[in-house]
């Protein structure tokens, strides 16, 4: 059986690498962003890539022999390539299976919401391009890479990715269909049942609709799963209702709110916070995922600056952001926690 402290030190040992590694890549993450961007085609599912890239990128570092990377850009660039590619082709196995299915009921004209999610994934990269031309083209045009280096990253020749740029040129030149939304948006109700709860500084309620198996999630800082008070989704929603009253004084608002609004045909709830001196600024996005009237799964954007300022732009709004952790006294050690009260 294992040894409870034992698990224990291990989390404690991983969360302090995690927050290093969240650290030492910071500097990269906005190219990383910009490269997923483009493989990705949308917002939501750029900022997936990212963070998928980096767990990858992290736990194949630690597991490998070889510790030293000399270029930690062209690490990274490479791991998001092979995560999208793998995606695509998880995404073209499930639409071959459905094809071929008998059952009419897994037919993708009978699932609608399945249907669109098969068409639209990748948007006009994965629609038009093999996932090989998708990250030839990005790699040159974004990042303007010698052939050679390209070739390197993608496991392959400078001759291939000369031919791989060809044909993906000549193929994005085809007139362009419109994409549509990704999944089954949220209902506007729950979400303004969300909002009116948080106002109402209602932990209690804010739980009771949470699914018993729901989970909420920091995007590359913290996951809760499951209704235990200390370390599943409560812990979440009261740090969404309370904020941070143990973080510095400089993470500490004056006041804030919350409000639905809509992107790209979803509803999303935005965090808007007002700092001391500082007008009103947009310093969290909460999306969700609906079952029967309840909320199983809440993702917060909050420490995801490009998303943010991609979201922020769109919707003409100031955004507050920069961090891609939680502030801690350092990697790995929190500050002593405490409830705060507006």
């Amino acid at each position: 059986m294992t040894d409870r402290g034992t698990v224990e030190n291990l989390h404690a040992d991983l969360r302090t690498a995690w927050h290093r590694y969240v650290d030492l890549t910071a500097s990269l993450r906005p190219d990383l962003y910009g490269y997923c961007r483009r493989l990705a085609g949308n917002v939501w599912d750029a900022e997936d890539l990212v963070q998928d890239t980096l767990l990858r990128a992290f736990g194949r570092w630690g597991a490998s022999y070889g510790g030293e990377v000399h270029n930690p850009r062209a690490y990274l660039l490479r791991a998001a390539t092979n995560a999208w590619i793998d995606a695509v082709r998880r995404r073209e196995a499930e639409a071959r299976a459905l094809r071929e299915s008998a059952d009419p009921a897994a037919d993708p004209a009978a699932r609608p919401e399945l249907a669109t999610e098969l068409r639209s994934a990748g948007a006009l990269l994965l629609q038009r391009l093999s996932p090989q031309e998708s990250a030839a083209v990005v790699l040159k045009e974004m990042f303007d890479m010698p052939l050679e280096e390209i070739a390197g990253l993608l496991a392959t020749t400078p001759g291939a990715v000369k031919s791989a740029l060809h044909r993906g040129r000549g193929r994005l030149r085809e007139p362009e269909d419109a994409a549509a939304p990704r999944r089954p948006a949220p209902t506007a109700e729950l979400l303004d049942r969300f909002v009116a709860l948080c106002d109402a500084q209602d932990v209690k309620g804010l739980v009771g609709l949470m699914l018993a198996s729901g989970s909420a999630e920091n995007l590359g800082n913290s996951y809760h799963v499951g209704a235990d008070p200390e370390q599943g989704f409560p812990r979440f929603l009261r740090s969404v209702v309370h904020g941070h009253a143990e973080w510095p004084p400089q993470f500490q608002p004056a006041a804030w709110r919350f409000a639905r609004s809509e992107f790209e045909g979803e509803p999303i709830v935005l965090g808007l916070y007002t700092y001391p001196g500082r007008e009103e600024t947009l310093t969290s996005i909460f999306r969700f995922e609906e079952h029967e009237g309840r909320i199983a799964r809440i993702r917060s954007y909050a420490f995801c600056p490009e998303t943010m300022r991609a979201i922020g732009e769109r919707l003409g709004l100031r955004v507050i952001t920069g961090l891609y952790r939680a502030p801690t006294l350092a990697p790995g050690e929190d500050y002593p926690e405490t409830v705060g009260q507006r």
